[in-house]
């Protein structure tokens, strides 16, 4: 997989053998998404960071970014991925479910694995998000998970902004 913009445009990425990196069209679409929000340079989540991506594609176009991963040697092959650009990762080895911070985030990127209750993750992102914040979600199309009717549970004020289908995934942008 390589980088699809940015300073680091075309970098190559390691990919571990059991993550599922998210395709070009949709890293893309994130960020053109973004700049419709003028959200540039802000700070981005990734809360299940796999090889880091999304995390570099973010670095990459100005963003601030913190990676959280549940896997040690997924994270280190996620710090092999920023060495190789000759970076520092900000990463915490955790469960992203039972992270805490003092910080709020700009953008939220939630790709966990598909099999995963998304209400707590949901959930978990709204509690770190910024007021005007924007998080994007992952899933695949035949799990027929329904992102309205889990924010209408959670009772928030963040809804539903955009859907947009990518072969078997789809990528909901909440805000």
């Amino acid at each position: 997989m390589y980088l699809t913009g940015g300073q680091y445009k075309g970098a190559k990425i390691i990919v571990p053998k059991d993550v599922k990196p998210t395709l070009s069209k949709v890293r893309e679409s994130v960020f053109n998404i973004l700049m419709q929000y003028e959200l540039f340079g802000c700070e981005f989540l990734d809360m299940f960071s796999g090889s880091a991506i999304m995390g570099l594609e973010a670095i990459s176009r100005g963003y601030n970014v913190k990676e959280l991963e549940l896997n040690p040697r997924t994270a280190q092959i996620i710090k092999q991925n920023y060495k190789n650009l000759k970076l520092t990762p900000n990463i915490t080895i955790c469960n992203s479910l039972n992270y805490k911070d003092t910080k709020k985030y700009d953008v939220i990127y939630i790709d966990p694995p598909w099999d995963m209750d998304y209400k707590p993750i949901i959930l978990k992102a709204y509690e770190l998000l910024n007021e005007n914040g924007v998080i994007f979600i992952e899933y695949d199309k035949q799990k027929n998970i329904d992102i309205q009717s889990i924010l209408d549970e959670l009772n928030t004020d963040i809804k539903l902004v955009k859907s947009k289908k990518y072969g078997r995934c789809l990528l909901d942008v909440l805000r």
